[in-house]
């Protein structure tokens, strides 16, 4: 009998540290907001307001809001940044040069202690995701019942957010971009894109790289006149039109016009229709010339 109590005792202990291993980190979070926080807590994305709250409807302040981006999507910045000179390093700081070094603008009225709103939230949110790499999306405009509050400043990285199903509108099909968003909102978010940035690695558009295919350019003559040729310089079948081309300068040697052009990279704050688009250029010299074109050397 002793040791089937035993037995039992063990059972019932093992039971007990299974639950407790798979409860939420936070006693004031339920359901899958439950597993969200638990999620972004053990990766250290997120802290509580103590070992066992973490205030989901209380106000993200900025410096939290841009560490959270940071954290959830992994960038990384340039470690010679990270050096505070005449300055004080606050918890944040790191975090704060991690968005600037990679490309993220954050507010014009940016203050680290002070609420984010919903919009600004949005924008920070989805440049960070356009850092991570460059993802096929499917280009449309959703209606937004209150567009007309938004900032057009954060209108294409909303509409972005939307159309990934990071976020959705309200019942009334509202944005709510100037309310102060909540700890949970943004957990929610930035849990949201961590999982899409995951899932669209296989679609990353690669990296323009010397000698690959999106190097390529042709270029054709055109007569305008009997005095003037018009030159064509087409880089063709790019991923979409953020990658361009551009006449950087045409040097005349003896006989021979050499037109030198500069490739485009897209911007890594911006979303960009895939759609496969022929890039092209032109200028204009004299029929006299051979023409040739060469890149930019930088």
């Amino acid at each position: 009998m002793n040791k089937k109590l035993n037995m039992a005792a063990v059972l019932l202990l093992s039971s007990s540290l299974l639950l407790a291993s798979s409860a939420a980190a936070f006693h004031d979070v339920e359901g899958k907001d439950a597993v969200i926080t638990k999620s972004l807590h053990e990766k250290g994305i997120i802290h509580g307001i103590s070992k066992d709250k973490f205030a989901p409807k209380s106000q993200l302040t900025g410096a939290q809001g841009v560490r959270m981006v940071v954290q959830a999507l992994d960038l990384k910045g340039n470690s010679k940044n990270f050096g505070i000179k005449g300055g004080k390093a606050f918890w944040y700081s790191e975090s704060l040069q991690i968005a600037k070094d990679n490309g993220i603008q954050l507010p014009a009225d940016f203050k680290p202690n002070e609420k984010l709103t919903r919009e600004q939230f949005a924008s920070i949110l989805m440049q960070g995701v356009a850092a991570t790499g460059d993802y096929p999306m499917i280009m449309m405009y959703l209606h937004i019942a209150d567009s007309d509050e938004i900032n057009p400043d954060y209108m294409t990285s909303i509409q972005a957010l939307l159309l990934t199903k990071l976020a959705s509108l309200d019942e009334d099909g509202k944005f709510n971009p100037k309310l102060p968003i909540t700890r949970i909102e943004a957990a929610r978010l930035v849990y949201n894109a961590a999982e899409y940035v995951q899932k669209q690695k296989d679609n990353v558009i690669p990296d323009i790289e010397d000698g690959n295919k999106l190097n390529q350019v042709s270029h054709q003559i055109e007569k305008v006149n009997d005095q003037v040729n018009k030159v064509i310089l087409t880089r063709a079948n790019q991923p979409h039109p953020g990658y361009g081309i551009s006449v950087a300068k045409v040097e005349f040697q003896d006989n021979t016009a050499v037109v030198y052009y500069e490739l485009l990279s897209p911007d890594p704050g911006k979303f960009y229709p895939q759609v496969i688009t022929d890039s092209k250029t032109e200028t204009y010299v004299s029929s006299k010339y051979e023409v040739k074109i060469k890149p930019l050397k930088k």
